[in-house]
């Protein structure tokens, strides 16, 4: 149904600041090649988004898109060829659902299970060299599908690294889930120690830095660069000590800030860690090109704004870690960042209880575009003028994929 347009009022683009005409963090200041741009940094362009096709499941294969629980998504990935098929990664029944470009429901690929062309997740997909590949995580493999017949026709098992006892940075570090690069590469994490929540243990670290480090590995799970770059941790902790039961997140909440890692077409590497907008740059060589700063200041984060989110099924303990913690003082600064074909960064901002704002960016951290959209649409790839939105009803948590048609056009 193409029922539903609406036009967002844009502003427009600005020059970067002085660093020293800003308060800057200090670990944030310390970086080479920074770019701080000013708070009044406005966009060139105005955008109109007019909804052009929703896309949905039949019932008889899968129609349980739903809200489970605070972190939980089961969404995995949404690909676009050139002939505008989607590909719709669904990780609670582990499929991939094919629509045509009209919108209209095609197959599906993949199912539950352990032989070929079966799953026990799906973490990351990736579509490159006229094929469809899809990783699982569980497995530890990666299954390509041709996209001319849409059959599977190679499962390569990833493996942890066979050289990883050779680089002493991480002998003994644990393996994270590569994420997959346009070339058929990866992009490798290690971490030193999972999150150990045994109170008296020397090993407890929750509330600590748990840091990985990243390396490129090829298809035979060989590491073949040096480090590209650390991260402190992947997400921010929550404890508390409720009676007898020493309670903590066992996954990142969206007031919680945490580390995102996006992958460009021309594979190009940004990372941030959300509680500021500070995004770094690396190149696909994996050198530190630059990194990017706008300041934003940041809404306040009450306990009784969050603790609704935990209501109902409450077997874990996180309503009452949520009241009794220690919460930090604000929300972070960004949700989330997807980079679109042209490669350009699309960030949603976090404004108030029920609104998110977005900003398109140029690599170099430039501002293109903004607009508001509310909390339950978020865009989760753009492709050949098309926005690709995960949305929510906000009375049965029912979920669904929308495409939107871009039109942007400058002041």
């Amino acid at each position: 149904m193409k029922n539903l347009s609406f036009g967002i009022l844009l502003f427009f683009i600005g020059c970067a600041a002085p660093k020293e005409d800003i308060e800057i963090p200090e670990d944030i200041s310390n970086l080479e090649n920074l770019t701080v741009y000013s708070e009044e940094t406005e966009a060139d362009s105005s955008v109109e988004f007019v909804h052009d096709v929703t896309f949905e499941v039949p019932e008889n294969i899968s129609r349980n898109w739903f809200k489970r629980f605070p972190g939980y998504n089961w969404l995995a990935g949404i690909e676009i060829d050139d002939s505008g098929r989607v590909f719709i990664a669904d990780h609670s029944f582990k499929m991939i659902h094919v629509f045509d470009s009209e919108g209209s429901y095609v197959t599906s690929l993949g199912r539950e299970g352990n032989g070929p062309g079966e799953y026990q997740s799906i973490t990351d997909t990736e579509i490159f060299s006229q094929k469809l590949h899809v990783f699982d995580w569980m497995k530890f493999r990666t299954t390509t599908y041709s996209l001319d017949s849409l059959k599977d026709i190679e499962t390569e098992d990833v493996r942890p690294p066979v050289n990883m006892g050779e680089i002493d940075k991480i002998t003994g570090w644990f393996t994270i889930r590569p994420l997959l690069r346009s070339e058929g590469t990866y992009l490798a994490g290690f971490i030193e120690d999972w999150p150990n929540a045994n109170v008296g243990s020397p090993k407890y670290n929750l509330g600590q830095d748990r840091p990985m480090k990243f390396f490129f590995m090829d298809n035979e799970s060989y590491i073949f660069s040096d480090e590209i770059f650390e991260l402190k941790k992947g997400r921010e902790d929550l404890v508390a000590q409720v009676g007898d039961r020493h309670l903590f997140n066992l996954r990142t909440y969206p007031f919680l800030a945490r580390s995102l890692i996006t992958i460009s077409n021309d594979n190009h590497i940004y990372t941030t860690w959300t509680k500021n907008f500070l995004i770094k740059v690396y190149g696909p060589d994996g050198a530190y090109l630059r990194a990017f700063y706008h300041p934003y200041q940041r809404k306040i984060l009450r306990r009784e704004e969050v603790l609704p989110l935990f209501d109902g099924n409450d077997e874990w303990g996180m309503r009452d870690l949520v009241q009794h913690a220690e919460l930090p003082e604000t929300w972070p600064a960004i949700k989330s960042i997807i980079t679109d074909d042209k490669n350009r960064l699309w960030v949603s901002k976090i404004v108030s209880d029920d609104v998110y704002e977005w900003w398109v960016l140029q690599d170099t951290g430039e501002l293109v575009a903004k607009f508001r959209w509310p909390e339950n649409r978020s865009i989760e790839a753009v492709k050949n003028g098309y926005a690709y939105s995960h949305e929510a009803d906000e009375e049965t948590g029912i979920q669904k994929i929308l495409r939107y048609r871009i039109e942007m056009e400058k002041n």
